[in-house]
């Protein structure tokens, strides 16, 4: 069956892999491990802050480098941390334990088979830290079934950014813009993407949140199953 796109650029954290479990279970045993405050208000306020710098890494109003530390340094403060915590060094150990959680969104391996069975190319595209990342995706062993993977450290751009899909534009085979599909959680940086760079868009929006940006979507899929029916295959694909 001929398709009308033939490459589709996935993002990875909270369309691929779970990373809510991940930073959630990462941040809770390096802080138990040392026996520093823990506990789910701590962890409910690391994943805000967290979430507020990197809309801010978005809008290049930091880097990735101050990002790791100063979220570190906000919850120390916030919470009254013992004096002595360095959070640099927490930092360095959060992304060793945050590398060696490869949890998977339920059915993302079978939808991901679904779509390399059905015929498309698939990269990867990712803010994240880039060994953090690929440490991830290896361990996952679903790393084959893509045939790039665009992590903004290595790139040198950040999405949304125009330049960071022209160096997807450089390294994959596919040309025509018509023909590519970007496909992500996240509005301000896969959508917003996609439209910076004059690309279809999937937002995938299992929670049902609003398009408070009021940006252009090709279509928006609540699963895994509705992004397959808007491409016209079947997730009876990843058993082929």
């Amino acid at each position: 069956m001929a398709h009308r796109y033939t490459t589709l650029l996935l993002d990875a954290d909270e369309t691929i892999f779970d990373f809510n479990r991940a930073e959630h279970d990462s941040l809770e045993k390096v802080l138990a491990d040392r026996n520093l405050p823990h506990g789910e208000e701590i962890l409910s306020a690391y994943h805000r802050i967290n979430a507020s710098l990197w809309r801010a890494f978005e809008r290049r109003e930091i880097t990735k480098d101050r990002l790791r530390v100063q979220r570190f340094e906000e919850l120390f403060r916030q919470f009254s941390f013992p004096a002595g915590i360095d959070p640099d060094e927490i930092s360095s150990v959060y992304l060793e334990q945050l590398g060696e959680s490869d949890y998977l969104l339920p059915g993302a391996d079978r939808f991901l088979y679904a779509l390399k069975n059905g015929g498309f190319d698939l990269a990867l595209i990712t803010n994240g830290v880039a060994r953090t990342q690929m440490r991830r995706l290896n361990k996952s062993g679903l790393a084959p079934l893509f045939s790039h993977v665009f992590v903004s450290e290595a790139v040198g751009a950040q999405k949304p950014l125009p330049a960071f899909f022209d160096a997807v534009f450089a390294a994959i085979d596919e040309k025509d813009k018509r023909r590519v599909l970007v496909i992500g959680d996240s509005l301000g940086s896969d959508i917003q993407g996609a439209v910076n760079a004059g690309l279809d868009s999937v937002w995938y929006n299992p929670q049902g949140a609003a398009n408070d940006r009021g940006l252009q979507v090709t279509f928006e899929a609540t699963s895994f199953a509705e992004i397959l029916a808007f491409l016209g295959i079947s997730m009876e694909n990843a058993d082929s």
